[in-house]
């Protein structure tokens, strides 16, 4: 599924001037983003940055209640996001590069189609899944209670294995 995407700013809708065509190209998937199992190394970085944003939202949902969590609450709401939470991201064409696009992510707001479903809720539930089993549930959590920002904990922090992150640049956000 393609999706294509049309922001709304303070005065409405921002629309080309009348007469102005924009072409918007879908991404073009190379061999190892169709065929692999796997997340394809050059995503790594934006899915570490979803993996974390679900899970820091799912955590702050529930902090709204005032609570610590039990630790069987923690690995719930840590196994619910990494069986599904995950279906409202696809691949978009960024500055001539495939990135992951959807809800947390700095590409959502870049003009352009978003490629949809495909095996990318599938990649993003695995990494989520070994992610977790690296870091674990309770450590997460924990660092979440301390105010770390979960993203910079699991995709920029040089003392774990995750960090794909340190080199990318942030994509140029545009608005119609």
């Amino acid at each position: 599924m393609i999706r294509a995407e049309v922001f709304v700013g303070k005065e409405g809708p921002h629309t080309p001037p009348p007469g102005k065509k924009i072409s918007l190209p879908i991404p073009q998937l190379s061999d190892e983003e169709t065929e692999s199992n796997h997340m394809p190394n050059h995503l790594k970085c934006d899915a570490c940055h979803v993996i974390a944003y679900q899970v820091q939202e799912a955590f702050i949902r529930t902090r709204k209640k005032n609570t610590i969590l039990k630790e069987y609450e923690v690995l719930d709401i840590v196994e619910r996001i990494c069986d599904k939470g995950f279906e409202n991201y696809g691949l978009k064409l960024v500055d001539g590069v495939n990135r992951l696009s959807g809800p947390g992510l700095k590409t959502e707001r870049v003009m352009g189609m978003t490629q949809m479903g495909g095996r990318w809720p599938v990649r993003l539930q695995e990494m989520c899944h070994y992610y977790i089993g690296e870091v674990g549930e309770v450590e997460l959590y924990n660092a979440f209670l301390k105010g770390e920002e979960l993203d910079f904990f699991l995709c920029y922090d040089k003392d774990n294995n995750f960090s794909h992150c340190n080199d990318m640049k942030p994509p140029v956000q545009t608005e119609l």
